[in-house]
């Protein structure tokens, strides 16, 4: 089952410390970029790897850049079609989380650290 959540869900996900997957389905170069802490990468081409990578009954949270992007939905879909129960959709993506002012990291970060 897909089911859409908002920031504030999945930050509070992240808070409880409840138990999910947090899948980026961008590509490499933009994941290394740029990436709310704590996902993984899986591009959208690749992401019936996900089948061999992550149990069909964990929680998965699934984003790309932002509410313009559609590769989640595609990813959420494709998942599903796998036989995995528990998908949950962030369209916010990096976008909306990065207007929150939440936990970011990659290459764009570590530039400016101390």
């Amino acid at each position: 089952m897909i089911r859409n959540i908002e920031t504030d869900e999945l930050k509070d996900m992240m808070d409880t410390g409840q138990e999910f997957v947090l899948v980026n389905v961008l590509d490499r170069d933009s994941f290394e970029n740029e990436r709310i802490c704590g996902s993984i990468n899986i591009p959208l081409p690749n992401i019936e790897d996900a089948a061999n990578l992550i149990s069909k009954d964990e929680t998965i949270v699934i984003h790309c850049s932002g509410p313009a992007c559609k590769a989640s939905s595609t990813a959420a879909d494709r998942l599903e079609n796998l036989g995995f129960k528990d998908i949950r959709k962030y369209e916010g993506g990096i976008e909306e989380w990065k207007n929150s002012g939440f936990c970011l990291e990659g290459n764009l970060y570590r530039r400016f650290a101390a």
